[in-house]
């Protein structure tokens, strides 16, 4: 069979879509994407092997742009592109992760009545998956909440899929002592994204001395644009280690014992995977809020805190950052209980068994 996936804008909506493009390779489908050139969509997916063809779509501004004015237009356009490619490639089946690109490949689909299927990663389901969900043959949602904010579609929760390679990358051998660390002590993660956080960063930078006073270690990812900045205070300071953005970081999760990160869908997949605790700092200008949506989902399962961008200072990251630590067995025994990650097997099979029987 033939899939074409729709996907792209962030990685967050491009790694679940490899992830699902991988499984189904394994079974000698075919597999095609749509995206946008120059885009990390592209990048991904050459680095991936797979083929993309490309449209023009423009992302949609929640507050008013210049930019917006020309969105109907870059719209239309791209989904007569999308059209196009579907009917000249016949594909058994669409599927969309989301972002942007997602839309004019999805409208394509249900204009040709070719099977549609969408992967919703946040607990707050994004703009093109609620608009679209009535002519989405199935969506498979990462938390339970996500059903009632799509009521009228048929959902079934899988979680989010991880590409085997980011999982078989957490090896066993790697060392803390490789970062200057030490391998018996126990670490905590620090990330604001692979563009860092300014917020986050300054308070973990004045929160330093307490978090080493309480016998943790810091892996701290800046990000790129701040790293200069809090690299030059803080490098010669024991049991820090810094960086902007390393390709390692799976590996490095693999030895943490506790995570200050900001709450995208692929982090806390991420986390969970790995079972560490984290105390959730949601992006605020995420789109529709979404990373709230998630934070606040685990925090209600218990593997989680949520800390509010605008409730963090030294304080209250400390304060935090303590009740976990006296908690820990609590939430490492939830992450436990966790079921394995099989996201990506049980969507495939899911689909293929779904076309096989034509939806029966």
């Amino acid at each position: 069979m033939k899939f074409i996936f729709g996907a792209g804008g962030t990685g967050g909506h491009i790694t679940p879509a490899l992830a699902l493009a991988d499984e189904l390779q394994k079974y000698n489908h075919d597999i095609l994407f749509i995206g946008n050139r120059n885009s990390i969509e592209e990048s991904l997916c050459k680095s991936a092997g797979y083929p993309i063809r490309y449209i023009k779509v423009q992302k949609l501004y929640r507050s008013f742009k210049l930019e917006n004015l020309v969105f109907p237009f870059f719209l239309a356009s791209s989904i007569i592109a999308a059209i196009s490619i579907l009917k000249k490639e016949k594909p058994q089946a669409v599927i969309c992760t989301g972002g942007f690109v997602a839309g004019p490949t999805a409208i394509a689909a249900s204009l040709l009545k070719v099977p549609l299927f969408f992967h919703e990663s946040n607990s707050y389901p994004g703009l093109v998956t609620r608009k679209m969900a009535k002519k989405i043959n199935t969506i498979f949602i990462s938390f339970e909440n996500s059903k009632k904010y799509l009521v009228k579609a048929k959902t079934v929760n899988y979680g989010i899929p991880l590409r085997q390679s980011k999982i078989s990358s957490t090896q066993k051998t790697f060392e803390l002592s490789s970062l200057g660390l030490d391998n018996n002590k126990p670490t905590i993660i620090v990330s604001g994204g692979s563009q860092g956080s300014i917020a986050i960063n300054t308070v973990v930078s004045s929160a330093i001395p307490v978090i080493l006073s309480m016998g943790y270690q810091i892996i701290w990812q800046t990000g790129k644009t701040s790293y200069e900045r809090f690299a030059t205070k803080h490098k010669n300071t024991e049991g820090v280690y810094m960086f902007a953005f390393s390709p390692e970081l799976p590996k490095m999760l693999s030895k943490c014992e506790l995570a200050i990160t900001r709450a995208g869908a692929m982090t806390i997949a991420e986390l969970e995977e790995n079972c560490i605790p984290a105390i959730l700092i949601p992006l605020p200008t995420a789109a529709e809020n979404h990373q709230y949506y998630n934070a606040l989902a685990q925090q209600e399962k218990g593997v989680a805190m949520l800390l509010e961008q605008k409730d963090l200072s030294l304080l209250t990251l400390v304060e935090s950052l303590k009740k976990m630590s006296e908690n820990l067995a609590y939430y490492q025994d939830n992450l436990f209980s966790l079921p394995k990650n099989q996201a990506a097997e049980k969507i495939v099979h899911y689909i293929i068994n779904y076309l096989q029987n034509k939806g029966e």
